[in-house]
């Protein structure tokens, strides 16, 4: 019972001492243990090594006459104090002792000393062991040998080592006992802190806190104790707080009314009177001695438009149908214009849910309503020219499609106009130029709209019109040509005067049509086909136009994966000599067999690959294919002088200042003979004498390659310039040669022509001559060769190797 009731600081002190007490006697007992086995284990030691080095000495000196020398060397022995002898004695078999060394005094010998295996005990009761062991000659035993060891010495440091090992496990328990007294200290000291901590709260003194350092369990104790203080000391605070606002909550709702931005109001409906607070007149611009009267001349200030959907949701809040009434609106100020506000309200109500009063607030939110619709009106507008953009136009023609559905008798139409050449104007002359040319033909398009029609921005260089309650098509074409050519104006950045030119696609609605993107996308189709045309700048939508675009763009991909897959073959039409109809050379065609469709004109996938792009991929590959056609029918014929092929070049191809090197490269790559390969480009491509095309007709007959000019004669001056154009032979155009046996005035002209050719070193090629008597009055004119299907179709590699026949270089034009 003392022992509980005593401190905790007692206990701890106590138990820690009593255990380390325990455990330093283990300790010290198992020390001595170990003590004693080490000693006994030293005098075993030095007694077997003593006897070990008396016997050899025995032995060594027995054989002599006399021990004298012996005697000396032992006297030595036993002045050395760490063999630990005493005295030494030899006797012989007899008994009698022949030597003897220390304690002249000795009267006999002494009995010997069980050893080993001498206890501790009896090492301390015997101060002298003395041993005994046989002399042995040559295994004989002539006598004996015995010795005293002094185990003093052994005896003296294991009592000096125990007093030791008893003085440190004291100074051991005292330097415990303080130590934990200390501790013990620091720990009853917190905990007495806390205790008078958890009085001094219990008293009421609530900003009482307790030192909170350190990062034991005891520190965190007194941390929550700490915020448990302070949390118990600002609940009371706050409701010492709450009793003071409950004292003031009239004076702050005083000055709430005067200092807030909103408007407050007050609507008795028992008596129909309302209060307005002074802000609320402020931004609904009524007189402050207004305050107080009944709600119509506030209602009567709304938004016409807005007044029915006013009243209707106030209603349904008093009826109950909604918690809180919210609603913006537009309210007329004083000088007639209308400013956004937003009005809220809750209704009181009796025990039986009838509203009896209603208060609330207005708030000004004429900035943020504006915003919104400035950001509608970018959303929806061009940024450019401020027109409507593609999706608000798209909005207006679905909700013309509603019309048109609720009237059978509405019609409107839909045009998608393109500004031709805006591309031009904006590459030669800078975007600035280019945005004012779309804002000019903005505002002109503009001005010829009738009232109700509707104006769009829905591309880079496309418009689109809404032409709202026309008749028929009749109608919306009168209206759309006059949107073909808009006046000229003067552009400061080109220098000059814009004539603006438009082509135009229309298509009209009818019942059945419902989506506005599709009535949009036909209008568009039709413009494609007016862009496409060369003498109609309008065109009117009808279904074929539809399935002719979706052909079309299944055509570009069927295209695409022709030249990825290499499936377009390339054949070739000979040109014969027409002096004798050899064959002089053939030209390369490219030519495409459609897995579905079948063979697809020319005319009908070159523009398609002009327009995406891919001419130049398809030019290098009619290229390749040459190449190898030709080296295929140099193996075949054992020929190396196989007639030399032409191979088509487009404009696009021409605009590349790279060309010549790619084209070159292909021809070195396949190890041919420039002479081998040829280049037709069109007359119109060759205008300028110092532009990129001829820049790059002249490297290739630089490299010993001819250039053909096809379609020659088509231009207005193809003659004036003859003289300025790279070249080596002219194809004259199929035009001239169709009619040249009955039109004496064209034969004319072709045999100046031809005469003209020759006189600049030139040769003269005649195109689709299909007949005999064509061939005969052109050769009659002079011209050199021929091509046409009186000679040959164009055909598959395989087919025209029959026209390799061995030709010499006279042959070949």
């Amino acid at each position: 019972m003392p022992f509980r009731n005593s401190s905790i600081r007692t206990r701890l002190l106590l138990a820690s001492t009593a255990v380390q007490v325990v455990l330093l006697s283990l300790l010290l007992a198992n020390s001595v243990r170990l003590m004693n086995d080490a000693t006994t284990a030293s005098l075993d030691t030095l007694i077997s090594q003593n006897a070990s080095m008396l016997h050899a000495m025995a032995t060594a000196y027995g054989e002599q006459p006399s021990y004298g020398p012996l005697q000396d060397t032992l006297g030595e022995l036993l002045a050395d104090s760490d063999k630990g002898l005493i005295y030494v004695r030899i006797g012989d078999s007899t008994g009698r002792i022949l030597l003897s060394a220390g304690q002249t005094g000795m009267s006999g010998l002494p009995p010997a000393t069980a050893t080993p295996g001498i206890g501790i005990g009896e090492m301390l009761d015997h101060p002298v062991i003395h041993v005994r062991r046989p002399l042995l000659l040559a295994r004989n035993e002539v006598g004996f040998l015995q010795f005293g060891v002094s185990v003093s010495v052994l005896a003296k440091a294991r009592q000096s080592i125990i007093q030791q090992g008893a003085l440190i496990a004291l100074i051991e328990i005292v330097i415990t006992f303080v130590l934990l007294s200390g501790i013990g200290y620091l720990l009853s000291n917190k905990l007495a802190r806390l205790l008078a901590g958890s009085k001094a709260i219990t008293d009421g003194y609530l900003d009482h806190r307790l030192p909170d350092d350190g990062g034991d369990e005891l520190a965190r104790l007194a941390k929550h104790f700490n915020i448990m203080a302070s949390t118990l000391q600002q609940r009371v605070s706050e409701l010492q707080q709450t009793a003071e606002r409950l004292k003031t909550s009239e004076q702050r709702y005083a000055l709430a009314m005067r200092g807030a931005n909103d408007g407050l109001w007050d609507w008795d409906i028992n008596t129909n009177r309302t209060y307005f607070a002074p802000r609320f007149c402020e931004l609904i611009g009524i007189p402050e001695d207004d305050a107080a009267t009944d709600p119509e001349p506030f209602i009567s200030r709304l938004h016409p438009d807005e007044t029915a959907g006013y009243r209707a949701r106030m209603i349904d809040h008093l009826r109950g149908d909604n918690p809180q009434f919210m609603l913006e609106h537009r309210i007329r100020q004083p000088d007639g214009s209308y400013r956004w506000i937003m009005t809220r309200g809750v209704a009181l109500r009796d025990a039986s849910g009838r509203a009896i009063r209603m208060a609330g607030s207005i708030s000004d939110v004429h900035l943020r309503k504006r915003a919104e619709e400035q950001l509608i009106h970018d959303a929806l507008h061009d940024g450019l020219t401020g027109l409507p953009n593609r999706a608000l136009f798209i909005e207006h023609v679905r909700l013309a499609l509603g019309q048109q559905r609720r009237d059978e008798s509405y019609r409107f139409a839909v045009l998608a106009i393109n500004l031709e050449r805006f591309h031009l104007v904006n590459d030669s002359y800078g975007h600035a130029t280019g945005d004012l040319l779309l804002r000019e033909v903005a505002h002109q398009l503009h001005d010829l709209l009738r009232s109700g029609d509707l104006l769009a921005r829905v591309g880079g260089d496309q418009f689109a019109v809404l032409l709202n309650g026309v008749d028929d098509s009749t109608e919306a074409l009168d209206i759309a040509k006059t949107m073909i050519e808009l006046p000229g104006f003067d552009a400061p950045g080109a220098d000059r005067t814009l004539h603006p030119k438009c082509r135009i696609g229309l298509a009209m609605s009818d019942n059945e049509r419902t989506d506005g993107e599709a009535l949009l996308r036909d209008a568009d189709n039709a413009l494609q086909i007016a862009r496409q045309s060369d003498n109609c700048s309008i065109k009117v939508f009808h279904a074929s136009m539809h399935a002719l675009a979706l052909n079309t763009l299944q055509l570009e991909t069927d295209l695409r994966n022709a030249l990825a897959s290499g499936t377009l073959s390339v054949h070739y039409q000979p040109i014969m000599r027409l002096m004798d109809r050899r064959i002089s050379s053939f030209e390369a065609l490219v030519r495409w067999e459609h897995p579905v469709h079948g063979m697809i004109p020319p005319s009908q996938f070159i523009p398609l690959a002009e327009a995406l792009d891919m001419i130049h991929e398809l030019g290098l590959l009619v290229l390749r294919r040459t190449c190898e056609d030709i080296l295929r029918w140099q193996a075949q014929t054992g020929n190396e002088q196989i007639p030399p092929v032409s191979v088509n070049l487009s404009a696009r191809q021409l605009s590349r200042s790279t060309l010549a090197d790619e084209l070159i490269a292909i021809i070195e790559a396949s190890k041919l003979e420039p002479e081998r390969i040829r280049f037709e480009v069109t007359e119109s491509i060759l205008a300028r004498a110092d532009g990129p095309a001829s820049n790059t007709l002249r490297q290739l007959r630089s490299a010993g390659i001819k250039v053909l000019i096809d379609d020659f004669g088509t231009g207005f001056s193809a003659l004036s310039y003859l003289h300025t154009i790279p070249c080596d032979l002219i194809k004259l155009d199929g035009s001239f040669v169709g009619a040249i046996t009955n039109d004496s005035r064209l034969r004319a002209i072709v045999r100046r022509s031809i005469e003209l050719a020759h006189d600049l070193n030139i040769g003269v090629v005649a195109e689709c001559i299909e007949s005999g008597e064509q061939a005969t009055t052109l050769n009659g004119m002079g011209c050199d060769f021929g091509q046409g299907y009186l000679f040959s179709r164009p055909l598959p590699a395989e087919e025209a190797s029959r026209f390799l026949t061995p030709v010499s270089k006279e042959t070949q034009p």
